[in-house]
């Protein structure tokens, strides 16, 4: 019997596998999608980019999008009591997004489940409850994979392209152990409350984040009078603070500002407390014969401007069109993905430099003085078109901030008096130790404190 040759198998079915199936399925190509989990999924809240949204029109999903979650028009930060707001609206000639300068706050099951749903409803294959547990390879290229369904079945998928959207579990780039750890080891501790909103802004859909020394919080608005509520540190300072994550998140509900007068007082913790332990990694390469990866299954960078989602649909739609611009039927030479891997290199690039101007200026008080000081006009402007998701433009001007940055903090400084959360040592454990255990889990996937599960948001808005 001849074994059948799928086009492209997909391997995970959130935003980027879900945008891959859809787009390639609409042209008519035989799509299947394997995912571990069933739809829906719980997952936390996220921050999205206007950029992403000319995506959202193509696969024919913004409607259900717009008519679910709640409109963002911009995100804020605080440094200290001082604001930096970033209004998607005040972008400047470059941008991509001028139709749409807006975005959502969205939680990520009923935003997944709309993504997937189109995909089925395209022609794509989706095989919910299944898993992966071998690449089946033929003379180094791979040509398929055996999966596992969650009733036991067992079965070979073969295909002329495996496209690897597992997210982080980044299930080929692990299993050919190219993937690597970046520095230094951040994580994120997270979990929902029911609250209502105290800030205006906040009740106008803003994005709202605030920083601590090398670290950083967020409270976002979900429908419902709902929040996700976060922090990302580093390892190293979670287990200087002798705390679980449980006790980690309640000590900052308590005393952060964002987090303690952002929401009621009559606020209620209604999810398990969730933990990502390797918040940045990427791949030695991005792909290879018969295969190529996507999303956070290429690499995954800090959440601290919310580039996570959008580089997962737009690295899923470079691929998707590059495989449709060749011929039905032919092979996919590993060549064909040389320009993509160039261009998310520059992406990846260019974010971390932001990401480490971010945290540059979250360790020095000097450098808050700087960025806080330098709103309006062109900087603005130039930034905006930044975080709203085109990364590829104004990379110069991203590296000089970045420069600026670090010469700032070497020549003046931090001024670790000016409040508590200025000091290195913010966090540090300073009276006895929690009789709570201290939990962390260091997996690639995210986890329920105390067992496994799945991940925390994106963004310099951010979830």
């Amino acid at each position: 019997m001849q074994m059948k040759q799928h086009d492209v198998v997909v391997l995970g079915g959130g935003p980027a596998g879900s945008t891959v199936a859809t787009l390639m399925a609409s042209a008519g190509h035989d799509v299947v999608v394997i995912e571990k989990e069933h739809f829906p999924r719980f997952h936390i809240g996220e921050s999205l980019l206007p950029a992403t949204v000319n995506i959202f029109e193509r696969l024919g999903v913004h409607e259900p999008i717009r008519d679910a979650f709640i409109l963002k028009p911009g995100g804020k930060w605080l440094y200290g009591s001082k604001e930096v707001p970033g209004e998607f609206s005040n972008y400047d000639s470059k941008a991509t997004f001028k139709q749409n300068p807006y975005s959502y706050l969205v939680e990520r099951s009923t935003f997944d489940k709309i993504l997937i749903d189109r995909s089925i409803e395209v022609g794509a294959d989706v095989r919910f409850g299944t898993e992966v547990t071998e690449l089946i390879s033929d003379n180094g290229r791979v040509t398929g994979v055996r999966c596992v369904s969650d009733q036991g079945a067992e079965y070979d998928l073969h295909a002329r392209l495996v496209v690897d959207a597992s997210g982080l579990r980044s299930v080929i780039p692990s299993k050919l152990r190219i993937r690597i750890l970046t520095e230094p080891h951040r994580m994120g501790i997270y979990a929902q409350y029911a609250a209502k909103p105290t800030r205006d802004d906040m009740k106008a859909g803003w994005f709202i984040g605030q920083m601590f020394y090398d670290g950083w919080t967020w409270l976002l608005l979900l429908p419902g009078d709902r929040f996700s509520v976060g922090t990302v540190m580093t390892v190293d300072r979670f287990k200087k603070s002798g705390l679980s994550p449980t006790a980690m998140l309640e000590r900052l509900v308590k005393e952060n500002p964002l987090l303690n007068e952002g929401m009621t007082a009559d606020r209620e913790r209604i999810s398990e407390v969730m933990v990502t332990g390797n918040m940045g990694n990427s791949s030695e390469r991005l792909f290879g014969d018969g295969w190529v990866a996507v999303g956070d299954a290429a690499y995954f960078i800090d959440p601290c401007y919310s580039s996570g989602v959008h580089l997962a649909m737009k690295s899923a739609e470079m691929v998707a069109d590059q495989v449709m611009a060749q011929p039905k039927d032919s092979m996919i030479e590993a060549s064909l993905f040389t320009q993509y891997e160039k261009d998310m290199r520059h992406h990846e690039k260019t974010v971390h430099n932001m990401v480490d101007a971010f945290y540059i200026a979250s360790r020095n008080t000097s450098v808050q003085k700087m960025v806080t000081s330098c709103q309006g006009g062109y900087f603005s402007r130039k930034f905006v078109t930044f975080v709203g998701g085109d990364f590829q433009k104004n990379s110069s001007y991203v590296s000089r901030i970045r420069i600026y940055s670090k010469i700032t903090a070497r020549l003046f400084g931090n001024d670790p008096t000016r409040a508590a959360e200025n000091h290195p040592k913010y966090l540090h454990q300073q009276t006895e130790p929690s009789h709570e255990p201290a939990e962390l889990h260091t997996a690639n996937e995210t986890e329920h404190a105390g067992a496994s599960a799945n991940l925390v948001s994106e963004s310099c808005e951010k979830r």
